[in-house]
């Protein structure tokens, strides 16, 4: 009953909407917005308003567009500002673009075009787009929480800034053009796509589709996964792995699962046949020898660890577990490295670099800003049972776990979900149980008129021996404005040595194999099978 309900809504709510005429935009009026003011009324959440800090042209002759730099005022005045960035093409196609940013944002990441966008597709700016994005509300790097003290800066990271800087924005633009955007799409990667899935399940009136990359929609959880990954680490004598063995571990699950999926290519895409194959005993070392080419006791014990449902130690709203880490299904020796680290002496709690584990990292700013508010404490030795009302409600307030989106699906929203199938920063495990939820809440085949969730096998969080570029932005407009299913995609290795070659990005749970014959560097030599 509930299934297809969804679907004669989504029938009603799916038709394809005319976009509006194009507008343009002159230099002359470009300049004129370093006048523009938004005030606090035209938007939906409360602020102080916003201004504009500089106008100017930017981009190449032939390929200039108008570039807004502004911020929005937060009501405490202790709190710091949105820095925000709106690009504003001279030949608007009447849509817009907001992008996430990622880690702890803290700065505007690449405002003018569509994540993992291929070289040769056109940005979004040149297709037209008007783009935009802020820091979400604090200023520093992207792995640093002490802005989550001030408790305004916390909530617009947690969520409110998507729509105040969607506000703003859309404000702007109808100032510049006389018109609002017929289309307003969102797109991210990490925290970006946490902030993709915060848009549609808080704001759905807002958004007619949105791609969610690597989402991190479950900051809490992710956090004490790498709590308890630095604590297995450092408070466990022998069990760091150096880079060296990281690269045996990489180098092993290689060997054994390659040609899993009937080709020696580097990329391991058959990550089943591959956890059914390689047994992680195979890297134990014999006796107490302990060199670069095995794996001690200690250290053999950590990976099995991340290889299965990590406890966290406490129960929260999304389970009391979290997804295994891809150490055995094809993650390359730098993506391994990040989770140990590239030292073993215990870090201190202020250290912030390529040293200490990665997730410990990220999850050791959480607990001493966010949890403890205690800058000097040390997480290593930090309990989460002992917080778990503390935890609750920070995950009550960040995390964007909710699986019923139908007020964005009868807006005739879409969805597109992908994830790298090494990525060792977020398990793409993860994703896969968003996904299962939504399936779980409208049904497989209402799910399939909305949603589509893609794995790329080899692609890490942002590299791997597939380094993923994919043309998302124009899928997701093709099936939103013209009703065309995305089916099977398409991606694009950017890799240095192997730039170019293309290989099927199949839906969840499929994945690419080779026919056997035909140029394995084009994705018509391969199939899609969950064989």
């Amino acid at each position: 009953m509930k299934a297809s309900w969804y679907f004669c809504s989504l029938i009603l709510f799916a038709l394809p909407v005319l976009a509006a005429t194009p507008k343009g935009l002159t230099e002359a009026q470009c300049i004129a917005l370093k006048n523009a003011r938004v005030n606090a009324a035209a938007i939906g959440l409360p602020t102080r308003g916003a201004q504009i800090v500089t106008v100017a042209m930017a981009g190449q002759p032939g390929n200039q567009h108008c570039k807004l730099e502004g911020q929005i005022k937060p009501v405490d005045l202790k709190a710091p500002d949105i820095n925000f960035q709106l690009y504003l093409p001279l030949s608007w196609n009447g849509k817009a673009l907001q992008l996430g940013g990622s880690g702890f944002d803290g700065a505007v990441k690449d405002a003018d075009t569509a994540r993992l966008a291929p070289a040769a597709t056109p940005g979004a700016l040149k297709q037209g787009y008007a783009t935009f994005g802020s820091d979400a509300g604090h200023q520093g790097g992207v792995s640093d929480a002490a802005f989550t003290l001030n408790d305004e800066a916390w909530k617009n990271f947690a969520g409110e800034q998507i729509k105040k800087t969607h506000d703003v924005a859309v404000t702007l633009i109808r100032q510049a053009y006389g018109s609002k955007p017929s289309r307003m799409y969102f797109q991210g990667n990490s925290q970006g796509g946490h902030e993709a899935l915060a848009a549609i399940q808080r704001y759905p009136q807002d958004y007619d589709g949105a791609i969610a990359i690597h989402p991190v929609y479950n900051v809490v959880e992710l956090h004490m996964a790498g709590i308890r990954i630095g604590q297995a680490v450092y408070n466990t004598p022998g069990a760091w792995i150096s880079p060296a063995k990281a690269a045996f571990i990489a180098n092993a699950v290689s060997g054994a699962c390659d040609k899993l999926d009937g080709l020696s290519d580097g990329v391991v895409a058959n990550t089943r046949a591959c956890e059914a194959t390689f047994k992680p005993e195979r890297l134990r070392c014999e006796g107490k020898k302990d060199v670069d080419n095995c794996l001690t006791a200690p250290q053999l014990a950590l990976v099995q660890m991340l290889s299965q449902p990590v406890p966290l130690g406490v129960t929260l709203p999304t389970g009391d577990h979290f997804a295994p880490w891809p150490i055995l299904q094809g993650a390359d020796a730098s993506a391994v490295v990040s989770v140990f680290g590239s030292g073993a002496d215990k870090p201190r709690p202020a250290a912030r670099n390529i040293i200490i584990s990665f997730p410990y990292m990220m999850g050791d700013q959480a607990v001493r800003y966010e949890v403890m508010r205690s800058p000097d404490y040390d997480s290593l030795n930090f309990d989460p049972a002992a917080h778990a009302a503390r935890l609750n409600e920070l995950a009550s307030q960040i995390d964007d776990n909710n699986a019923d989106i139908r007020a964005f699906v009868q807006h005739g929203g879409k969805l597109l979900l992908m994830h790298g199938t090494a990525d060792m920063a977020v398990p793409p495990g993860n994703t896969v149980a968003y996904y299962e939820k939504l399936k779980a809440q409208f049904g497989e085949k209402a799910l399939h008129q909305f949603a589509r969730f893609y794995l790329a096998p080899g692609f890490t969080h942002s590299s791997g021996t597939f380094r993923a570029s994919w043309d998302s932005l124009g899928a997701l407009d093709k099936w939103v404005d013209h009703g065309i299913d995305p089916g099977q995609q398409v991606m694009t290795d950017t890799n240095k040595a192997t730039a170019g070659r293309e290989m099927p990005l199949c839906e969840y749970p499929q994945f690419p194999e080779y026919k056997g014959q035909g140029d394995t560097k084009s994705a018509s030599s391969f199939v899609c099978t969950n064989k």
